[in-house]
């Protein structure tokens, strides 16, 4: 299944904050033994603010997280939302490309992107990183799946007339989606593995007789 990174505050903690940080509690500490009431209340707005404004609230931004009881603390919930919607526009083309590439109706492989990507910005845990990218495409392959097994396709999605236009289609949907995978997303074949939840040993078979079978011509030896 499709992993949604666990919530930490691990990979929130940046230099910039951790300097921030030990500012602001000196700030903090200062204000509390000062004997000038004026300087040591104006230290202590600034700890508290700087504690706050530069330190809790990205830190929470980029970890969403919540308490037992289901109760969801965001802070910066629409900065948040616009930069998930940046990252995807960012990467439309590249998306695009692998859906239309995986599947054989243009219209279908639209709205599952589309799907793909909603149900990735409700679910996506973390800051907006680089691991956003295979796991749009894990929720993609996911729903194509489903979609060809409750429409009442053969695994295969052979559409002979349409395999002019697209070689790939003379592929399985299996076969098919290991060389998108891996020769359009340039995925490892590790993380395609993962993806399609099966062994690596049979994703490196798939890919090397559907570049037999499509006269690929010889591996270029990534990995």
């Amino acid at each position: 299944m499709c992993e949604v990174p666990r919530r930490t505050f691990r990979h929130a903690i940046t230099p910039q904050r951790v300097v921030v940080l030990i500012v602001a509690v000196a700030a903090i500490w200062a204000a509390l033994i000062l004997p000038d009431r004026t300087i040591g209340l104006a230290l202590l707005v600034l700890g508290i603010g700087a504690l706050f404004a530069a330190v809790l609230f990205p830190a929470i931004r980029d970890v969403e997280f919540g308490f037992p009881s289901g109760v969801k603390v965001r802070a910066s919930l629409e900065d948040r939302q616009e930069e998930l919607s940046r990252a995807f526009t960012a990467q439309k083309g590249d998306f695009s490309l692998c859906a239309q590439l995986l599947c054989p109706e243009p219209e279908i492989a639209t709205t599952l992107l589309e799907a793909a990507w909603s149900q990735t910005a409700s679910e996506w845990r973390g800051p907006v990183t680089a691991n956003l990218r295979p796991y749009v495409l894990c929720v993609f392959v996911h729903l194509l799946e489903s979609h060809a097994k409750w429409a009442g396709r053969a695994s295969t999605l052979e559409t002979q007339d349409a395999a002019p236009l697209n070689p790939l289609l003379l592929l399985t949907l299996p076969a098919r989606t290991v060389v998108v995978l891996r020769e359009f997303a340039h995925l490892p074949l590790a993380e395609v593995a993962n993806i399609t939840e099966r062994p690596l040993a049979d994703i490196a078979a798939d890919l090397r007789d559907a570049q037999a079978t499509l006269a690929f011509g010889p591996k270029d030896g990534r990995r």
